[in-house]
C-alpha cells in the first residue's frame, strides 16, 4: 500500500481536494480524499510527502512520433510544409538503416520515453513508420497505443492489407501496450485503405485488446486543393516520389467532408490536427464519436491559422492534446502544451485545459476504462507538479510557472521521482 499526500488533489470526477491523498494498492487506486480520512482508512502504509505539489491524473500525449525525436531542431520551417516533409523523409531514409543496425533507434525511443515520464506523461499515442517502434516501446514503463502507419493511393489493397494483417498478428499487446492502425492522410491513403483499416480493426478488436484508429486530417491548405481539385503540390509530390498510380479519383470535397463521407462513423478515429474546418463541417463532426488531437506548439511552429479547438469543445467534440514530433517541437511534455495554450488563451478554463491533457486523451485512445481521473478502481497513473504558491487556483499556479513534475506513476509503479 502506498499513500500520496499532496497539498491539492485534482480527481477530475469531483472537486479539488485540499490537503488530499491518494491510496494505491498494486496497480489500482483504492482511495482518494482528504489526507486524514485516507490515513485513517488505509494507514499505516508507505507514504510520499507531496505537500508542496498538486497531484493530477497522468498526462496523455495523444499524438506523437517518438522515433523522430533525433530530428529536434534539424529541419527549419521556411513556409512550405511539403518541402519540410520532403526534407524529413530524406533525413530519415539516410539515417534509419544505421540507426537500426547499431542500436541508435532503440536509444532514441528509450530517451523519448524517459523525457515523457519526466514531464508527467504516462500515456502516449505513438505513430511509427512501418510499425518499427512498438517492439522497443513494449519494454518501456509507460502506457502506449502503438499505431502502425499505412499508406497507399491505390485501388489495389493486397499490399496494404498484407502489411496491416502482419502488424495485427505480430504485435504483442499487454497491460501497458495496445495496437492502433493509422491510414496516414487523405493525400497518401485512398478510401479503400481507410475502409480496409477500419474493417480489420473491428474484426480483430476485443474487450481486453481493442484496436484504435487515427489519421492526419485537414493539416494543410494544400490538402484541400488536392481533394477539391485533384491537383496542386501534394499531387506533384506524390508523382515525384513515385507514389501515384493514377487510380485515385478526386472526390471534389474538402478533407473533413471527404473523411466523413467514407462511412467510418461506427469506428471512432482520433483525427490529428484538423487545422482547416468550416462551421458546417464542425457541426457534422460533432455528430460523430471522432476525437481531435490538437498539437499547439507544432501548430505554432508551422504558423497555422488559429485553431478552432475552443469551438470544437463547445460543440461537443472530444479534443485532446499531442506534441507531434520533436522535429516540430521543443519537448514531449503535455504540461508544456497546456502552459503554451494558457499563455495564448488566458481566459480559457484551466479545468477544461487539464481535461484536454488527461481525460480527453485517455478517451480518444480508448483507455478511459483504465485511466483519466483519480477515482477508486481506476489504474494508478498520476503525476505530481510542484506549486509556487503565487496563485489562488492551483492549476493556474502550475500553468503559469516552470516547475517540473516531481513524481510520475504508471499503473502503480513509480517511473520518475525527484526526492
Amino acid at each position: 500500500m502506498l499513500i500520496l499526500h499532496s497539498r491539492f488533489v485534482i480527481p477530475l470526477d469531483s472537486a479539488a481536494i485540499v490537503d488530499g491523498a491518494v491510496a494505491i494498492d498494486g496497480p489500482l487506486i483504492v482511495g482518494c480524499g482528504r489526507y486524514c480520512e485516507i490515513l485513517s482508512q488505509f494507514g499505516p502504509a508507505d507514504e510520499i510527502d507531496l505537500t508542496d505539489c498538486i497531484l493530477l491524473p497522468g498526462m496523455v500525449n495523444a499524438h506523437t512520433h517518438l522515433e523522430l525525436s533525433y530530428l529536434k531542431g534539424k529541419i527549419p520551417y521556411q513556409g512550405n510544409f511539403i518541402q519540410w516533409v520532403d526534407s524529413l523523409r530524406e533525413l530519415r531514409s539516410r539515417s534509419l538503416p544505421s540507426q537500426l543496425s547499431d542500436g541508435t533507434f532503440e536509444r532514441i525511443i528509450n530517451n523519448a520515453c524517459r523525457e515523457s515520464v519526466q514531464g508527467g506523461v504516462t500515456t502516449v499515442g505513438d505513430i511509427s513508420y512501418e510499425h518499427r517502434a512498438w517492439h522497443y516501446l513494449s519494454s518501456q514503463p509507460l502506457r502506449k497505443t502503438c499505431f502502425a502507419e499505412v499508406f497507399g493511393m491505390t485501388g489495389d489493397l493486397d499490399t496494404p492489407g498484407e502489411y496491416l494483417r502482419r502488424c495485427i498478428t505480430q504485435t504483442h499487446t499487454g497491460e501497458l501496450l495496445r495496437l492502433g492502425l493509422s491510414p496516414h492522410a487523405p493525400y497518401s491513403a485512398g478510401s479503400g485503405v481507410y475502409e480496409l483499416t477500419a474493417e480489420l480493426a473491428a474484426e480483430n478488436s476485443s474487450d481486453d485488446s481493442p484496436i484504435s484508429l487515427t489519421t492526419h486530417l485537414a493539416e494543410t491548405a494544400e490538402e484541400s486543393v488536392f481533394l477539391l481539385e485533384g491537383a496542386g503540390p501534394w499531387l506533384d509530390y506524390l508523382k515525384r516520389i513515385n507514389k501515384w498510380d493514377g487510380s485515385f479519383t478526386c472526390p471534389k470535397q474538402s478533407p473533413v467532408n471527404y473523411f466523413l463521407s467514407l462511412g467510418l462513423a461506427d469506428q471512432p478515429f482520433l483525427l490529428a490536427h484538423v487545422n482547416y474546418i468550416t462551421d458546417d463541417e464542425l457541426t457534422a463532426l460533432a455528430r460523430t464519436e471522432h476525437s481531435v488531437a490538437f498539437c499547439p506548439r507544432s501548430h505554432h511552429f508551422f504558423d497555422r491559422p488559429a485553431h478552432l479547438f475552443w469551438s470544437m469543445l463547445e460543440a461537443g467534440v472530444n479534443v485532446c492534446l499531442g506534441t507531434d514530433s520533436l522535429a516540430s517541437n521543443d519537448s514531449l511534455s503535455i504540461l508544456d502544451e497546456m502552459r503554451f495554450l494558457h499563455r495564448q488563451y488566458p481566459d480559457f478554463s484551466v479545468e477544461t485545459l487539464l481535461k484536454m491533457g488527461t481525460l480527453n486523451g485517455a478517451a480518444a485512445l480508448g483507455w478511459q476504462d483504465k485511466i483519466g481521473w483519480l477515482t477508486v478502481g481506476m489504474e494508478a497513473d498520476l503525476t505530481a507538479v510542484p506549486l509556487t504558491g503565487d496563485k489562488g487556483n492551483p492549476l493556474t499556479d502550475i500553468f503559469e510557472s516552470n516547475t517540473q513534475p516531481r513524481l510520475t506513476i504508471v499503473r502503480g509503479k513509480i517511473v520518475h521521482h525527484i526526492t
